[in-house]
């Protein structure tokens, strides 16, 4: 048989499989979300599509979830409108201006292939036209017809189901942190004081009545404890998830290994806000799950761009002290890539161990670099950078990081300061030295001032994420419209006084992505200070 034949006959086979009983049609609209979502074709081909008659658009421009988004639920494309196309929208008459009738699966088929409406007018010319055959129209016709049709878990008339995911493994003070202020938040948001109750149900009994009413539930909060090691975390996640599917996972901790975490978010499809947790690489390219910022990484990033402003000579010699752990692989791996990105040559690296880090006396370096980067915890750096301002030459720059050290434990008697830079991802004080002002005015008000102010004011910014969205969204409880809404919620955001600059969009999933580099660092005292994108 010609290999041409043998994938014909194999994409047969597939096909008559697809288009077979029950369980053929639960595959067909398997293959019919890839081509919605991704705008690849069952035989792995890319969608052919054109727009304004004659503009040829690449498959990931051509998706159907570029537009519509994944919920279906449409939105805006400059000044013009989305239109819904969940199964509800589209298979129902329109009654509202334009007025058309209920959608058949061959008048969705010819609105896709054609730009002919269920009405019979032509759409709009920016509705792309798709080239589909029989099988990949009949896919995602029938991924269409699932589209918005099931109910979401964890919500009900009455009651909004939510999560946060706490491990042993996370610091004391941080578990302390999530528990106390979910709880007190969550307390507060069910007291009633508002009457919201009632204008909940006032405003479902109108057409016209309050969106940010409608969407009230009670709010209930379950706390998954994860214990033993990272590898056995999936089954106890999937167990949580049986006795009660939360809406969505709000803020948490577990230590090193979140990416257990984010990985079933993904998979089961439940978002998941804000956690406490060093985000695994690429998560721009998931969906449900949505970070301060990239950690780590983020601050080797900065640190190279600054250091590429500093030092000009693409032969400069650059040194990275730093831990052998997982966090410090991850801002080593960044950092390199970065700095060869920008021409430089390769860094050096030193993993310092525990032994030379509890009393590092004497450095020893193979060179005369003209920087160095420390990552090593507060205690440790205390020791290096005194280390270093005893060197027969000094570095031009020394660099911490506040994912390693706390700026506030940078030594205030130190050989060296004038040559010492400190990432800062966070808000600086104020000319009356208060940072995180609108988080310190509600913990205190809460009786929950001797918490981690950072800590506990991420945990409640979370809070006040979900709900802001939730009030937003009105009774369109869908986990992906959920998401969609913060890319547009979060641009730019007042709601922390964390951050100093936030942003997001589509697609993005990272709040922050820049840092201050703060110069002349000591004791939290600031010489001179830079804002850095990565």
């Amino acid at each position: 048989m010609a290999p041409d034949t043998r994938v014909a006959s194999v994409y047969g086979l597939l096909f008559a499989a697809l288009t077979g009983a029950a369980s053929g049609a639960t595959d067909l609209a398997s293959v019919g979300r890839s081509i919605y979502t991704t705008g690849t074709l069952v035989n792995g081909s890319s969608i052919h599509a054109t727009a304004q008659q004659d503009v040829t658009l690449p498959a990931a421009a051509a998706a159907c979830a570029n537009c519509h988004r994944r919920s279906g639920l449409g939105g805006s494309e400059g000044t013009a409108r989305v239109l819904p196309i969940t199964a509800a929208a589209l298979f129902s008459p329109r009654t509202a201006a334009p007025i058309r009738p209920a959608y058949t699966d061959a008048t969705l088929i010819r609105a896709i292939t054609s730009g002919i409406g269920a009405d019979g007018r032509r759409l709009d010319a920016l509705m792309p036209r798709f080239a589909l055959d029989r099988h990949s129209a009949q896919a995602l016709t029938a991924y269409v017809h699932q589209l918005g049709a099931t109910t979401t878990p964890g919500v009900d008339d009455h009651t909004l189901h939510l999560a946060t995911v706490i491990a042993d493994d996370a610091p004391a003070q941080t578990r302390d942190a999530v528990e106390r202020v979910l709880a007190r938040y969550f307390a507060s948001k069910n007291g009633g004081s508002r009457h919201e109750v009632e204008r909940a149900a006032a405003s479902r009994r109108h057409a016209y009545g309050e969106r940010a009413d409608r969407a009230f539930r009670t709010w209930t909060l379950a706390v998954w404890r994860l214990h033993g090691p990272a590898d056995t975390w999936g089954p106890q996640l999937r167990q949580f998830e049986q006795q009660q599917a939360p809406f969505a996972l709000i803020s948490g901790a577990t230590g090193a290994h979140w990416q257990v975490v984010h990985e079933f978010c993904e998979q089961r499809a439940i978002p998941c806000i804000l956690p406490i947790a060093e985000p695994p690489d690429n998560a721009d390219q998931d969906f449900y799950s949505l970070y301060f910022t990239p950690g780590a990484r983020l601050e080797a990033r900065v640190t190279a761009n600054h250091l590429a402003r500093a030092l000009p000579d693409l032969q400069a010699r650059v040194t990275v002290l730093r831990r052998g752990d997982a966090l410090s692989d991850s801002a080593w791996l960044s950092f390199s890539a970065r700095w060869r990105e920008l021409g430089y040559r390769e860094p050096q690296q030193k993993i310092v161990s525990p032994e030379e880090r509890a009393a590092p006396t004497r450095l020893e370096l193979q060179d005369q670099p003209d920087a160095v980067v420390l990552w090593l915890d507060s205690p440790s750096m205390v020791s290096a950078v005194t280390a270093l301002g005893g060197l027969e030459r000094l570095p031009a720059l020394i660099y911490t990081a506040e994912s390693f050290t706390d700026l506030t434990q940078l030594p205030a008697d130190f050989s060296a300061r004038a040559h010492l830079r400190h990432v800062y991802p966070y808000s600086l004080p104020n000319a009356k030295g208060t940072a995180f002002a609108r988080e310190q005015v509600w913990l205190r008000g809460q009786g929950l001032g001797d918490l981690d102010v950072r800590i506990a004011g991420q945990v409640l910014f979370a809070c006040h994420v979900v709900g802001e969205q939730l009030a937003g969204i009105g009774n369109n409880f869908s986990r992906e419209y959920f998401m969609e809404g913060l890319e547009h919620m979060l641009d730019g955001t007042n709601m922390t006084t964390l951050f100093p600059r936030t942003a997001l969009g589509p697609q993005q999933r990272y709040l922050s992505r820049g840092a201050y580099i703060v110069e002349s660092a000591i004791g939290g005292a600031a010489a001179n200070v830079t804002w850095v994108d990565m």
